[in-house]
């Protein structure tokens, strides 16, 4: 593989600009944003050297370009901001997706970022009431659908969060998977009617023949040595074994296909290969890549997150499944070969976040972590460094509404005139917790991007209109809210900085570059490949003399 500091890319770049028409012009039948969910640049480095020959991972470096520093701008490294910055290119100060879930003040209640009103499909009643209204500015899709006649648009994930904010409100068909019933669901966001290559995939009932299977290690020896697979730290497997170990059969612990067992394959994964398999059957119920028209497929694999939450980074669990996903997206790329044209597709795959090794894990390597109830002790802290401050709140108030996602709420009524001065004392007894890194009032943050500190930068990053609390803290690296055996959530590197590669007609071959770009890249290196206007919020710029370069 060929390695260019990024000193000389843009030197070479810019050398090349008059020989790369000519490439410039072969455009793709069909595009391709692809997010591995929970995929850390470190995670990918680890299981790297036993990948499959024929795998996907393989492909995407030899016949691609990798890019070796990509890394999130913002600070609320979650699944609903990564992934509407993958479909938008702009980060979550932007697009306006700042959390998974925030507090809203008037209607008092925690907002799902992809929760709205939505007629269900008659057919697909569990698919109701989800939609991309509280995502702020256009997508990939956006651009492609005014730009190119007659281009379809499909995204598809397991997570609805995933494959509503990638594609937006201009896809043609957002579909995504709920445990309830096995089933691929959409609603009347999208389609008036379930369209009929959906209803025969349901019909056909292909995540139910996993049931009954054993989850056993599947890549080479080598891929797991150093790993131990009964950690105390990790979840019991899903299935009733009371285990914590590979083999496992894929029962949802009962002897009859249930929502149980949709569970255990969600966090397995099988649950990437379902995907996979719905993304197939997308692409041929809608000809995706059949004509003149550049149609856009959007597609997030969702079971490496569960996974790695339930069981950690470093876990045996882990790493099998990227053995598996790396085999997944070789069947994918050889399904396009075959369906769509080799040579004529595209793709850019990135992930919506990273992940922390378990505290425990760091700790028994000689490092620092911890976990608890962060959340708890933050809100405990302010609330009695407010009413040490003012006194007790008025009408039996308290002075904290809510305490979430690594923000304080505080109660406007409880604090009156006393804003600025409550939102510092918050700040400080917030920093005061021995788990958290640093606080700081949001309005002290909120468009502060030049600052020196690269933390606070990426918070203002985090920050938009009124969405995400009044104060935001940062937790001590390997630190971990809760129980789970791993998470991610925060602005450390391991959060922040994921895989970037691409392929398609006219992208570099073999070639590793340092150049600094945001997993948002794909939007615009996609968009510039087929000669139409990237995504109005999205600021990266493809460098000139990029296509063809060698």
């Amino acid at each position: 593989m060929i390695r260019i500091p990024s000193a000389l890319v843009f030197f070479v770049c810019a050398a090349m600009v008059g020989a790369t028409a000519t490439v410039a012009q072969q455009r793709p039948r069909l595009v391709v944003l692809c997010s591995v969910d929970q995929l850390a640049t470190w995670v990918h480095a680890l299981g790297e050297p036993f990948y499959a020959e024929d795998g996907g991972f393989r492909r995407l470096a030899d016949a691609g370009v990798t890019f070796a520093n990509c890394a999130y701008e913002h600070a609320c490294t979650e699944t609903g901001p990564g992934h509407a910055t993958i479909g938008t290119g702009a980060p979550a100060s932007l697009h306006g997706i700042v959390k998974n879930n925030w507090w809203d003040r008037d209607l008092k209640k925690v907002i799902y970022c992809v929760g709205e009103p939505a007629a269900a499909l008659p057919d697909l009643p569990e698919g109701g009431n989800r939609g991309p209204g509280r995502l702020l500015v256009p997508t990939l899709a956006t651009s492609m659908k005014a730009h190119i006649p007659g281009c379809k648009v499909a995204s598809i994930s397991w997570k609805d969060r995933s494959a509503i904010l990638m594609a937006g409100r201009d896809s043609d068909l957002t579909a995504w998977f709920e445990v309830t019933t096995g089933n691929l669901v959409s609603n009347s966001q999208w389609v008036e009617q379930t369209p009929v290559w959906l209803t025969q995939f349901n019909k056909q009932r292909a995540i139910d023949s996993f049931f009954g299977k054993s989850w056993d290690r599947t890549g080479p020896k080598a891929a797991y040595v150093g790993l131990r697979d009964d950690r105390p730290w990790e979840n019991l497997h899903y299935n009733g074994s009371r285990q914590r170990t590979l083999p496992q059969a894929m029962t949802g612990g009962g002897t009859a296909i249930a929502a149980p067992y949709y569970t255990q394959v969600y966090g397995s994964p099988f649950g990437n290969t379902i995907v996979r398999k719905a993304a197939q059957a997308a692409v041929l119920g809608m000809q995706l890549g059949k004509d003149a028209a550049t149609d856009l497929l959007c597609v997030s694999f969702s079971a490496t997150d569960a996974v790695g939450h339930y069981w950690g980074p470093h876990s045996v669990e882990a790493r099998d499944a990227l053995m598996r996903l790396d085999r997944d997206l070789g069947e994918l790329f050889r399904f396009f070969d075959a369906e769509v044209g080799a040579g004529q597709w595209a793709m850019f795959l990135t992930a919506d976040h990273g992940v922390a090794p378990s505290p425990e894990s760091s700790l028994r390597n000689g490092g620092s972590g911890g976990r608890g109830p962060i959340d708890a002790w933050v809100k405990s802290s302010v609330e009695a460094a407010l009413r040490q401050e003012f006194g007790l709140p008025t009408s039996g108030k308290f002075y904290v509404e809510r305490v979430g996602e690594n923000a304080v709420y505080l109660n406007a009524l409880a604090i009156g005139p006393k804003r600025h001065a409550a939102l510092r004392t918050a700040a400080k007894a917030a920093k005061r917790v021995h788990a958290v890194m640093s606080a700081y009032p949001t309005e002290e943050v909120r468009g502060d991007f030049q600052h020196s500190d690269p933390f606070r930068r990426a918070l203002a990053h985090g920050l938009s209109n009124q969405r995400g609390g009044d104060v935001q803290y940062i937790l001590q690296p390997y630190w971990l809210n809760g129980a789970t055996p791993a998470s991610h959530g925060t602005p450390h590197s391991y959060d922040r900085e994921v895989v970037a590669l691409a392929i398609g007609p006219g992208i570099p071959q073999g070639v590793q570059l340092a150049t600094s770009i945001t997993p948002g890249f794909g939007a615009v290196l996609l968009a510039k490949m087929l000669r139409i206007p990237k995504p109005s919020a999205a600021h990266e710029k493809v460098p000139a003399g990029f296509f063809g370069m060698r």
